[in-house]
């Protein structure tokens, strides 16, 4: 998986890429409210899906921040730390493979 930008300010887009996934398929992304370092959150999970394409291949957004108008149009989520999953193997051989990209948030001085 990659990210872009790697490290960027709160209210940032991250912008997640699977490669070498099973292709034509759904892996679902969990993910949490955004929350400074230090900052006590609530304790809320999110739950979306997106599909590979024939390639085995997906993107994600993610907003480090509050959501932004316009985000819903243009697919992006609000939140951070991601998980993203997908079924892999064969019936009665089934697993979940899971992959948690790292990156960094620069929150404000202040």
């Amino acid at each position: 998986m990659t990210v872009e930008p790697r490290e960027a300010a709160e209210g940032s887009v991250f912008r997640f890429t699977g490669r070498n996934w099973r292709p034509d398929r759904r892996v679902r992304v969990t993910f949490g409210v955004y929350c400074r370092p230090g900052e006590a959150c609530i304790d809320v999970l999110y739950l979306a899906r997106v599909r590979t394409d024939a390639h085995g291949k997906f993107s994600f957004r993610l907003r480090a921040g509050q959501e932004q108008a316009g985000d819903d149009q243009h697919r992006i989520r609000s939140g951070g730390h991601p998980t993203f999953s997908q079924r892999a193997g064969r019936p009665g051989h089934r697993r979940t493979v899971s992959r948690s990209p790292r990156y960094v948030v620069n929150a404000p001085a202040g």
